[in-house]
């Protein structure tokens, strides 16, 4: 007995057992990987289409949609924005990792509404829904992971890259996302270290 697709599953479909059907079929010729036992389907994600009748494989199945923590991110419906870093310090040199928990201050230096002369003020901003933010990611200038960087330069390998962030991309909600955006338009952005959270980094 093998397990096959009662019906036809999407990919990212949580597999229930409707969706699934025992066949009996001769061994000749039968894959050794194909699954035979439901309980090892149940549960699981459909990594790609699995169309009616087809035979369930390991790799055809798994426990995200995309990996744990973008299942994660999807399931608390939070979104992932990415902001560009100033400066050296701004992204508080090398030391920023994925995992990480900042708060975003904003550097402003506008002209006051309602002043008629053209003199500006300037003001750092530290706005509560900008605190405690998790870093996802910092890539350097070349769109490359930092911690990445980092790893290959402990290795001793030769990289002509550097660790420091040119951009960082921060787990937010939705009105997180949009004064972030926000932000980066109006003022120039600089990061705070508050923790180290739990690293993500590959």
């Amino acid at each position: 007995m093998v397990l096959r697709a009662a019906e036809d599953i999407p990919a990212g479909t949580k597999i229930q057992s409707k969706y699934l059907a025992m066949a009996e079929v001769g061994k000749f010729g039968l894959p050794d990987a194909v699954i035979k036992d439901k309980a090892l389907a149940e549960g699981k994600i459909a990594q790609t289409d699995i169309a009616k009748g087809d035979y369930l494989f390991p790799q055809k199945i798994g426990d995200f949609v995309a990996d744990e923590k973008l299942d994660r991110i999807a399931r608390d419906n939070k979104r992932l924005v990415t902001i560009s870093v100033p400066s050296i310090a701004a992204g508080l040199s090398s030391h920023l990792e994925s995992g990480d928990i900042v708060t975003v201050a904003v550097f402003s230096n506008q002209k006051k509404e309602g002043d008629a002369s053209q003199s500006t003020s300037a003001q750092v901003i530290l706005y509560p829904e900008l605190k405690g933010l998790e870093v996802y990611s910092v890539e350097n200038a070349r769109t490359q992971s930092t911690a990445q960087v980092r790893k290959q330069q402990a290795e001793n390998q030769q990289s002509s890259s550097d660790p420091i962030p040119k951009a960082v991309t921060l787990i937010a909600t939705e009105a997180q996302a949009a004064k972030l955006i926000e932000a980066e338009y109006t003022g120039k952005l600089h990061l705070i270290f508050e923790k180290r959270g739990v690293s993500h980094e590959q």
